[in-house]
């Protein structure tokens, strides 16, 4: 059935309501007499405008609605009359599709962004801005939600279309997110950046996401030379950032000091700056140097938390507990990050030797990274205080009354007695565990090393085996048995080829690399295992690594540089049970 068109629809903003009761159509369909009632009780006052949703006024071209159409919207600013927001965006965003109406979008888009629905928000604004494609607040909405969905090229279209209509076009906003695009979307974004930059070639906000992108592309000598030349025209701490940054990508971490300190200096007080100067000063060790930019930037906001926190960790570095103590409890006053003030203070009371205090700080701790962390030292404290099982029974009371945090708790007791050396009972713990969970993971590999330790390879390959049939692409899993079966069987063909996977997996895992060199040294193809083996020390050279290395290059003829490489790692790990090992090995041949 054809309907004709009813009335016409002329400023949607203004309220549907509103309209009928000015603009003299009749309207044939029945509204139920309680919605009559709320309509008219509309009329008598001046319409309400939430504080939080921007309504800007504007005249849209007068459009035909049907009288169906014209009944779902006024069914729409029934509901959300009555509070019914999500029930009346529905019927909006029904309308706005049907008719393609610029005012009937733009309240949808309104509605939508007022209820955080970003969905419903690009469907609405895509509509707005086809129907009337030079409005800037369309655009605006468009280009968030485009956004906010990585359509980084689509949305820098639009925000030139914002720039071409007189509008303040933020392109830097696509260099605030350059980290986390994907390679391709970043080629894609520079793309159009370049293209850009041929309309607009002053516009230092494009020359500053092309610097972004560059730079996350490793092209940062580019970069460097675009962000220098808009620091010399105006030192922005945004170009400041950034160049700090390149300067971090290039481990130039002294540059870094020196040029914040060139820009604070200059006169360019910002509290980003200072802080980011503080940190430096932290790392590069010049603890004084850093405590007096934190108290700079403490008299300034003395409820800044990150600042008191700073402050609290220097004084522990220099081992002045009063003082961290008193920054830490200050960070209590002030109600913010408590628990890891409480964790800290736990920490000072049981490096005094006050178990009861340490105990009871640590059990402050109610949530937050620190948490089993503060479980764990409480559990500790217990096993060394009153034994093994009254540390036992508080961990699982501490799982009873905190469920979420189970999995990690069941971890904690399985950790406490392999440090305990308690075998029987700590099998008999994990047993329990994988009867209630067979497939967990973590259990599995935690029981699965815990074979290792004690000298069960059966069952650390039996675990292992099962991890990886539960998860095929478990480079951990495959890399542990790979190297299991290659240093203690003669299994060394099949331990290659689960090394092979873990590496596919992690290409460049420093200890992946030094079990293929061992695997390939147990198949006595030495000068590949050397290959590999160099490769693992430069990633990370470390004492096995080192041992590994060596008796692989002693054994290929390459003596001096053997001793060379032992004697290095013995300065770092002059304990070391591998490097004993191999010497003592080679001193009795």
């Amino acid at each position: 059935m054809n309907v004709k068109p009813l009335c016409h629809y002329s400023n949607l903003i203004l309220g549907t309501l509103l309209l009928l009761a000015v603009s003299g159509c009749a309207f044939n369909a029945t509204v139920p007499v309680e919605d009559q009632a709320v309509v008219l009780e509309g009329l008598d006052r001046e319409p309400e405008v939430n504080e939080a949703e921007e309504v800007i006024e504007v005249q849209y071209p007068v459009r035909a609605f049907t009288q169906q159409g014209l009944y779902e919207l006024l069914v729409a600013e029934i509901a959300g009359y009555r509070g019914q927001y999500q029930f009346a965006l529905s019927k909006y965003l029904e309308q706005a599709e049907a008719t393609q109406d610029a005012g009937v979008a733009a309240r949808t888009t309104r509605l939508a962004n007022y209820l955080k629905d970003n969905r419903s928000i690009l469907q609405a604004s895509s509509i707005w801005v086809q129907a009337d494609p030079d409005n800037l607040e369309a655009r605006h909405y468009l280009v968030d939600q485009l956004i906010r969905q990585r359509d980084y090229v689509q949305a820098m279209s639009h925000m030139q279309e914002i720039k071409r209509l007189g509008g303040e076009a933020r392109f830097d906003i696509f260099a605030y997110r350059v980290a986390g695009m994907d390679i391709q979307d970043r080629r894609n974004l520079l793309a159009s950046v370049v293209e850009m930059l041929k309309s607009y070639p002053e516009e230092r906000h494009l020359q500053f996401t092309q610097a972004a992108l560059l730079e996350q592309l490793g092209e940062r000598e580019s970069a460097m030379q675009i962000v220098e030349l808009l620091l010399a025209d105006e030192a922005h701490v945004n170009l400041v950032i950034l160049k700090v940054n390149f300067l971090r990508g290039l481990g130039q971490n002294a540059g870094i000091i020196a040029f914040l300190e060139t820009q604070i200096e200059a006169g360019l007080d910002s509290r980003r700056l200072r802080v980011m100067y503080a940190r430096q000063l932290f790392d590069a060790d010049r603890r004084q140097d850093a405590k007096l930019q934190y108290q700079v930037l403490l008299s300034d906001d003395p409820e800044d938390d990150e600042v008191v926190f700073a402050l609290a960790l220097l004084a522990m570095s220099e081992e002045d507990d009063s003082t961290a103590r008193r920054y830490l409890n200050r960070m209590i006053r002030l109600n913010t990050r408590k628990d890891e003030a409480y964790y800290y203070l736990g920490s000072l009371a049981e490096k005094d030797g006050n178990t009861i205090l340490a105990i009871r700080e640590y059990g402050k701790v109610k949530r937050g990274y620190n948490f089993v962390s503060a479980q764990a030292r409480i559990a500790g404290l217990i096993s060394g205080q009153e034994g093994l099982a009254e540390a036992r029974t508080f961990l699982g009371q501490s799982r009873m009354a905190n469920p979420s945090a189970r999995g990690q708790l069941v971890l904690l007791e399985a950790q406490l007695l392999s440090e305990a050396k308690a075998e029987e009972a700590l099998f008999g713990f994990l047993d329990g565990q994988l009867e209630r969970d067979p497939d967990n993971l973590g259990l599995l590999y935690f029981r699965a090393m815990s074979g290792q330790k004690f000298g069960s390879l059966d069952i650390l390959e039996r675990d292992l085996q099962r991890v990886i049939e539960l998860d095929p692409g478990n480079a951990d899993a495959l890399n542990a048995l790979g190297y299991t079966l290659a240093d203690q069987t003669e299994r060394h063909k099949e331990a290659y080829v689960l090394i092979e996977r873990a590496l596919t997996i992690k290409p460049e895992e420093a200890a992946f690399l030094d079990s293929m060199g061992w695997v390939l040294y147990r198949l006595d193809r030495l000068s590949e295992a050397i290959e590999y083996l160099q490769r693992a020390y430069h990633l990370f050279p470390n004492d096995e690594v080192a041992a590994h290395l060596g008796e692989v290059l002693w054994k290929d003829g390459q003596r001096f540089r053997a001793k060379r490489i032992w004697k290095e790692a013995l300065k770092s790990a002059p304990e070391s049970p591998f490097l004993i090992d191999i010497l003592k090995r080679i001193n009795e041949k």
